[in-house]
């Protein structure tokens, strides 16, 4: 099996019902890295109307591990998710967070990320919330 690539962020889509939430992250390209990446992330961010960062729900992808996250800034806490919650489709990745919630109203803002190796390489991806 070969090692997973980082590809392009192009669109994320979340979301929210009965207390979950779905997150639907759309690939591109794979990246033109020099060498094998150790690790990557693909990340949807939230923030309030008064611009505050209140969450981060992501995915972090290894040869070794997937596993699934969503860090709460507010109160510095984390739920970790394992790779039973995350599902390939084609060009996709959907992650379902459990017992989760966006934790922003009708105000805030969605925006996706992608890192490699800790590294922003994409941010302000486009993020649709979908009713």
């Amino acid at each position: 099996m070969s090692a997973p690539v980082p590809r392009e962020l192009l669109l994320v889509m979340a979301e929210s019902d009965n207390g979950n939430v779905l997150v639907t992250f759309d690939l591109g390209e794979p990246w033109g890295l020099d060498v094998p990446a150790e690790w990557f992330t693909y990340g949807l961010a939230v923030t309030g109307a008064d611009g505050v960062l209140l969450k981060h729900f992501g995915v972090r992808i290894s040869p070794t591990e997937t596993k699934a996250f969503v860090f709460d800034f507010p109160s510095t806490t984390q739920a970790n998710y394992s790779a039973s919650h995350v599902q390939g489709r084609g060009t996709s990745l959907v992650v379902r967070f459990t017992d989760a919630t966006l934790g922003a109203g009708a105000e805030g803002s969605f925006t996706g990320f992608a890192t490699v190796e800790g590294e922003d390489v994409a941010i302000d991806v486009p993020a649709q919330l979908l009713p």
